[in-house]
């Protein structure tokens, strides 16, 4: 039984949901297991395997002890303890020093694991008291084996333990899965957003319109208003249902875009790049989506226009900035900032790197002014 709850354990961490303390709870199955089999009083491991008494005896003493600190850092991780890792370290060096003076193991783990249920308990009240409840009864039933001889009440005890925590894991799980259909309702709802805001029906009509014209008055400006219009709806149709593109397929739609308006406003707009590779991993159209919005409220009657777009690299985050030389102190350049469009770039960002981002937009020297910070990610 703790041999194939182990294993069940095991296939949940490859199969399914990668977190390291799938890995502890199948290790802790697997040392209780493996101290069933080491028990000189069953003689299991003597008779099947030949081993000596004197063998069972440090079995025995190697896989308890670290089956006991699996326990604490299964309870660790998925109780999201904070400072894992002093907590970690630190179990692991007062079990050690348990086992070299020869001191009860088992009291200290129940105990700690305990404190840190406590510990957590306003913050994962499910989790928490199903995993005090499964501690409990493993206590109990383990002084039962100790005062009573009743032998068979220990892995009562930690079977029970396992139930529970089975119980829990699966609630885990069932978040997970609804959290990921969430996830892929809002990664739909963002491709529409992103078809709606880049083939609007007036975007579109404004486009045919002035293609009408230069037809008749100019079939050479008409051609090459036809190649950045296709280039333009081509880079969208190759970023539909992608989370992340490349940096030089961002700036490819965003040059396109300008050209788009340059042509429709007899105006020229372009966008400068410095410090970009062009293989960095960006959310799809977030600028795209903010240099639109510049043209639209900071350009309205100007008939020029240039965007800055620089990055910085420092300490695993890219840094972004976009600026533009359009009219700055206007109202509705700022209810722009503060609209769709930017909703629309937090909604991208928070899908790619979800707690993981920072984005400020305000006024400058220069005309406007965004700043993005992003985990520096590349090809």
């Amino acid at each position: 039984m703790l041999m194939t709850a182990g294993m069940f354990y095991l296939l949940l961490y490859f199969g399914f949901r990668r977190s390291s303390g799938l890995l502890f709870i199948s290790l802790f199955c697997f040392c209780q297991a493996a101290k069933a089999f080491f028990r000189t009083d069953g003689a299991l491991a003597m008779n099947l395997a030949g081993l000596t008494e004197a063998q069972c005896v440090w079995g025995t003493r190697i896989v308890f002890p670290l089956g006991s600190w699996a326990l604490l850092a299964f309870i660790i991780i998925y109780l999201e303890v904070p400072r894992r890792n002093q907590w970690m370290l630190g179990t692991a060096a007062v079990i050690l020093a348990l086992l070299l003076t020869k001191l009860p193991i088992l009291p200290f783990v129940i105990a700690t694991g305990l404190v840190l249920v406590a510990y957590t308990f306003p913050k994962e009240k499910l989790g928490s008291t199903l995993i005090a409840i499964g501690l409990a009864i493993f206590g109990v039933t383990a002084l039962m084996e100790i005062n009573w001889a009743a032998r068979i009440s220990y892995y009562i005890g930690i079977l029970s333990f396992i139930l529970t925590l089975t119980i829990f894991i699966g609630y885990q799980l069932r978040l997970y899965l609804r959290e990921r259909r969430e996830a892929m309702l809002r990664s739909a709802t963002l491709e529409n957003q992103l078809l709606k805001r880049s083939l609007q029906p007036h975007f579109l009509f404004n486009s045919l319109m002035s293609l009408q014209e230069w037809i008749e008055t100019n079939p050479k400006e008409a051609a090459h208003f036809v190649q950045v219009l296709a280039d333009e709806f081509r880079a969208l149709c190759n970023m539909s249902g992608r989370k992340l593109i490349p940096m030089e397929e961002e700036l490819a739609m965003c040059r396109s875009h300008l050209a788009i308006m340059g042509f429709r406003r007899e105006a020229k707009f372009q966008l400068l790049a410095e410090g970009i590779k062009g293989d960095e991993q960006i959310p799809p159209a977030i600028f795209h989506t903010l240099i639109e919005n510049g043209l639209t409220h900071g350009y309205a009657d100007r008939k020029e226009g240039t965007f800055y777009l620089r990055k910085k690299q420092e300490n695993g985050m890219a840094q972004y900035e976009l600026t533009n030389d359009g009219d700055s102190d206007s109202s509705s350049d700022k209810k722009a900032h503060n609209g769709t469009g930017l909703r629309y770039v937090e909604a991208r960002l928070e899908e790619a790197f979800a707690g993981q981002w920072e984005l400020s937009a305000g006024p400058c020297e220069e005309g406007w002014h965004i700043r993005l910070s992003i985990p520096a990610r590349t090809n």
